[in-house]
């Protein structure tokens, strides 16, 4: 089975080459090696002068790149030498149309120029039922592609979309079509100036797993604006992983083996008098809350805040063990923003024994996708999380014994589902792995991520140290 790989993608360059080709040099050195360079919109400017040092090899190209073809007949000359599709050394143009698949066993489908009638910097629906076809022909079990690239944006690609631009192109609606037919994962373009990440939206069950698609527009290299036109991704070929119908069915399984949850809080592994907690694990101990080290972390200052004493939800203990819980929450925020740090805080009332409140941190880069990211996790497991006003209490719509999944940004938005039945106990976990915020999908298992106690006692040392300016217990 093939690994991730890393993939950069940029919009257009408009002939500003030395700039693209600069940051891909930089980005590669800091976090490469990228496999190669995506390019969506016009790759080429008006002078061809600028160009030479590419296309002679007098200038170095830092990784492979493939470009797209022309979008209006100005730079259709720029692609007349073009030697198998190269146009330069490393620089090749993938063509009209078409699947590309990598060594690795990415499969990148892409359609150059504009819709409209049959010429050089123009596609049909001709092109595009072409396309559809060599995704799908001959692949019974066929489940998408990794990339859908193209210039235009596709029509009603901002329909059902809350933070959707204003005014946006009217957009393809070949593209609308083809990108419900061949499923991507990720489906990028540009011409348009703009950088829009839409919220994911999930494809249509064809009986071989259900996966989203990430819609991104890239904004132009070197924008005033300084808006984002390049994306650096880590991503498994989707041929490459087990479809979620799959893992739906498996989870479904196991949890047929019901768990015994004992009557007795002397064998609770979370109440902090029991003999069966883990107290190497421990970190901070409050009143009535006490802070430990997640057993199996999603990433090392992965935490939980816990209540001493044996409480089944947040929602149902006692004002005191409620008021000091938000003085721990207050506490790690301060202390993960001096670490360039967001966090997250989520707690599932659902098979569990015992409060748990799971704190995740998160690259502070992400925190403006987490919504979004939540949202599409949820319905791809067909719920739905709904936001809480400001004030609301869990006490207020989660009486004692509700089963529920509650979520808290660090934007200040409260998510909460009321869980009915087969809620993914790994929900939390499994969407903050996801290649968009963590990357570290192969982590979301705790099981998979397990120290030993030596490791476990060096990290807590080491955090218990970072953390006491912060340590309101103390």
């Amino acid at each position: 089975m093939a690994g991730k790989e890393k993939v950069l993608i940029c919009g257009d360059v408009n002939g500003k080459y030395k700039t693209l080709f600069a940051r891909v040099e930089s980005i590669n050195k800091k976090n490469g090696p990228f496999s190669y360079l995506l390019c969506v919109g016009n790759f080429f400017g008006n002078s061809i002068k600028d160009w030479e040092p590419y296309a002679n090899g007098s200038v170095e190209v830092p990784v492979p790149t493939y470009i797209l073809g022309p979008n209006s007949e100005k730079h259709v000359s720029f692609y007349a030498k073009a030697d198998r599709g190269q146009v330069a050394p490393s620089v090749v143009y993938l063509g009209k149309r078409g699947v590309l698949n990598t060594i690795s066993g990415m499969r990148i489908a892409y359609l150059s120029g504009v819709e409209g009638d049959k010429n050089e910097y123009s596609f049909t629906k001709e092109d595009v039922v072409q396309v559809r076809d060599s995704c799908i022909k001959g692949q019974p079990s066929y489940r998408g592609v990794d990339f859908l690239l193209t210039s235009p944006w596709p029509s009603d690609i901002c329909n059902l979309d809350e933070k959707a631009v204003k005014n946006p192109p009217a957009g393809s609606s070949l593209l609308s079509w083809l990108a419900v037919q061949i499923k991507p994962r990720y489906h990028i373009c540009g011409l348009e100036g703009i950088y829009y990440e839409r919220h994911p939206y999930k494809n249509l069950d064809s009986g071989h797993g259900i996966h989203l698609t990430r819609f991104v527009a890239l904004a132009a290299v070197g924008n005033a604006d300084k808006q984002k036109y390049m994306l650096a991704l880590s991503v498994m070929p989707i041929d490459c992983f087990e479809p979620y119908q799959v893992e739906r069915i498996i989870s479904k399984t196991i949890s047929k083996y019901k768990l015994r949850l004992s009557k007795f809080t002397d064998k609770c592994w979370f109440c902090l008098a029991s003999p069966e907690v883990e107290k190497h694990l421990v970190i901070s101990i409050g009143t009535e809350v006490y802070l430990a080290l997640a057993k199996g972390g999603l990433v090392p200052d992965h935490l939980l805040i816990l209540s001493a004493a044996h409480h089944q939800s947040t929602s149902s203990v006692p004002s005191t063990v409620c008021e000091e819980i938000k003085q721990f929450k207050s506490a790690l925020k301060k202390y993960f923003k001096s670490k360039r740090k967001a966090v997250v805080f989520f707690e599932r009332n659902y098979k569990t024994s015992h409060l748990q409140i799971q704190v995740v941190p998160v690259p502070i880069g992400k925190t403006e996708i987490l919504k979004a990211e939540f949202e599409a996790g949820a319905e791809m497991e067909n719920f739905n999380l709904d936001e809480l006003p400001e004030q609301t209490d869990l006490s207020q719509i989660a009486p004692p014994g509700t089963p529920y999944f509650y979520l808290e940004l660090p934007s200040g938005e409260k998510l909460f589902h009321r869980v009915r039945k087969n809620f993914p106990l790994q929900f939390g976990r499994d969407v903050l792995a996801n290649e968009m915020i963590l990357n570290m999908e192969e982590r979301a298992d705790w099981r998979e991520c397990k120290l030993t106690k030596e490791e476990e006692i060096e990290i807590c040392q080491k955090f218990r140290k970072d953390y006491q300016p912060f340590d309101f217990t103390l």
